[in-house]
């Protein structure tokens, strides 16, 4: 399975410890240049921990991209939704380049935009979920991580919380 990479998945769950949850799930996660630049090179400018994380990751099991140039001009209508930002966009073109399973994204104008594309998205919590159901976490280890992403500013709206709790209890 090809899954792409936005920057707020790789960010939380790197604040959170479990950046490791992607490489069991997916074994490798692709990212473009973009996403590179937005969690590495300025996390580490800002001296932010979760930045280093993911750097240690990227050679390892985390794939750096650049996007095709033709592709990106074939592609460039999604310059002109100014609701996604430039790592959301590269993104989704890199899913569309690699013929990618799923886009790793919280944004949700990223996922409808990805929906259109005919990309399936998961976020942040979805892959909670499909770590719990691949048997990687407990229900209780997810909740923990939950409350962990969370306390790290992760925004989940409490009947998104409660809806996940359900689902996760309904898995085990």
């Amino acid at each position: 399975m090809v899954a792409v990479s936005d920057a707020s998945p790789l960010v939380y769950l790197a604040k959170a410890g479990r950046l490791s949850l992607l490489r069991d799930l997916f074994g490798k996660v692709w990212i473009p240049e973009r996403v590179y630049e937005e969690v590495v090179i300025r996390g580490k400018a800002l001296k932010i921990a979760d930045a280093s994380m993911v750097d240690h990751a990227v050679g390892a099991w985390v794939v750096r991209m650049e996007i095709d140039q033709d592709l990106s001009e074939r592609y460039s209508f999604l310059d002109d939704n100014e609701r996604l930002g430039v790592g959301e966009r590269d993104a989704l073109r890199l899913c569309k380049q690699l013929k990618a399973d799923l886009l790793i994204v919280d944004d949700k104008e990223a996922r409808r935009v990805a929906r259109i594309l005919r990309i399936k998205p998961i976020g942040t919590c979805g892959i909670l979920i499909q770590a719990h159901s691949s048997g990687l976490i407990t229900a209780s280890e997810a909740e923990e991580i939950l409350d962990d992403l969370i306390r790290a500013q992760f925004r989940v709206e409490a009947a998104l919380y409660r809806r996940i709790l359900k689902e996760l209890r309904i898995i085990t």
